[in-house]
């Protein structure tokens, strides 16, 4: 059972023998191109934490998610903006890329407000707003350690759900 009721697409309570399955390979799911469709608006992320892993859900104000790719990354993470290194809680690096997709409104402003969140959670310690560019957007997270890592779709509102296992 999740810690946090502010966390959208929780499971059913799973036991601690229950399998997780994900991976640490490079995970990718890419939107036709040519469709015309708009960037989607990053409305919020949250991450709460289950048994066996933590979940960061990345919820859009669209009803399907855009493209995404999944690493881990192998060497320093920069920001797309000045390509400054971005360092993040923990000690390996997970990011996710969407695409096409914007964290900021129409005017501008910043979506959502909060860009580092440092979440403390079992394995996810931090993530980090580093790109909103371009219809790009790019989150790093700080984890503890390269674990595997599952990413589930969900429509109507769309969400994407990163669930990294937890350590030993």
């Amino acid at each position: 059972m999740f810690v946090s009721a502010a966390c959208p697409g929780r499971e059913p309570r799973q036991s601690a023998e229950t399998a997780f399955v994900g991976t640490t390979a490079p995970l990718l799911r890419l939107r036709p191109a040519g469709t015309g469709v708009p960037a989607a608006l990053l409305r919020s992320v949250t991450a709460a934490s289950a048994v066996g892993y933590d979940r960061v859900v990345f919820e859009l104000a669209s009803d399907t998610p855009p493209g995404y790719r999944v690493q881990y990354a192998a060497g320093p993470v920069r920001s797309c903006g000045s390509g400054d290194v971005v360092s993040v809680a923990g000690s390996a690096r997970l990011v996710m890329h969407l695409e096409p997709a914007r964290a900021h409104d129409d005017q501008g402003n910043p979506q959502p407000r909060e860009r580092d969140l440092m979440l403390g959670l079992p394995s996810v310690r931090e993530a980090k707003l580093v790109c909103d560019f371009e219809g790009q957007v790019e989150w790093v997270l700080g984890v503890t350690t390269t674990e595997p890592y599952r990413v589930t779709e969900l429509t109507g509102p769309a969400r994407l759900l990163l669930d990294v296992k937890q350590g030993p």
